[in-house]
């Protein structure tokens, strides 16, 4: 927070408030910055990456937003430029007016009249928590993805994808490793054993997570949750994220589904 400017947000090239980063880094008088939950002062930083970002000043109080890691930060980055990047507005931190949640980061559709939070849990949190948290958000009408990098007990208990971290090769990127997945028939080898025409089958599949982004907004992709727990991509999975002509062939089709895949 800014005494002047309100909230700037040092994801976006003019801060939200048409302002250049050179007004709050490495500037004498130091530019009078908060942060907006704890009110303890700012400072402007970029780490070693390139990655623009807000940091305590010694002594801060205990706060949410104080021991993110940069792996944390660089996920949340992400999924912020993500969102921007199909035209949609992105906030971070956005608490609701009602009180009963706060996003991540908030995505806006250009009209209004769709709103998607965007939640990075990458520590532990149990199963009943996080059910609570997305109803609070359904309760709103505000869609929600929870997204992690590490395999949790609650991925698949509700919209979910492991994200991969970018390696240290050329052009690597954030991946939507798990959490994806797809339906076809297929034939069945012993043909006097199946009553139908095959078995249906549920595989996992992966993508880039900006394109993931971009799908689960226009609607591409959707929440699904799945008539049995599939295994999937070495997790069990009660839910998945998945295409809607993939869901419309699987309800339709009298073929017993597998359980399992891959």
């Amino acid at each position: 927070m800014h005494p002047e400017h309100g909230r700037i947000d040092a994801t976006a090239e003019d801060l939200g408030c048409k302002w250049p980063w050179s007004a709050v880094h490495r500037v004498r008088p130091r530019a009078v910055l908060t942060c907006p939950e704890c009110g303890h002062g700012l400072q402007a930083k970029v780490s070693r990456r390139g990655l623009r970002f807000f940091a305590h000043d010694p002594g801060s109080p205990t706060c949410g937003l104080a021991g993110e890691s940069m792996e944390h930060r660089l996920l949340k980055l992400e999924l912020v430029l993500a969102v921007r990047d199909v035209g949609w507005h992105a906030e971070l931190e956005v608490p609701s007016t009602s009180g009963r949640w706060r996003a991540d980061i908030l995505a806006t559709s250009p009209d209004g009249s769709m709103r998607m939070a965007w939640e990075t849990q990458l520590s532990p949190i149990t199963i009943d928590d996080i059910q609570q948290r997305t109803e609070r958000f359904a309760a709103d009408g505000v869609a929600v993805c929870w997204v992690t990098t590490n395999r949790r007990p609650w991925l698949g208990e509700v919209p979910s994808v492991r994200a991969r971290p970018p390696s240290d090769e050329i052009g690597s990127q954030w991946w939507a490793a798990e959490g994806l997945a797809r339906f076809a028939v297929e034939p069945c080898e012993d043909e006097r054993g199946c009553p139908g025409d095959g078995h249906g089958t549920w595989s996992e599949a992966s993508a880039p997570l900006r394109e993931f982004v971009a799908w689960s907004l226009s609607q591409r992709v959707i929440p699904y949750r799945l008539p049995r727990q599939a295994y999937l991509a070495g997790n069990l999975w009660t839910q998945v994220w998945t295409a809607p002509q993939y869901v419309a062939v699987a309800e339709s089709s009298p073929a017993p589904q597998n359980v399992t895949s891959g």
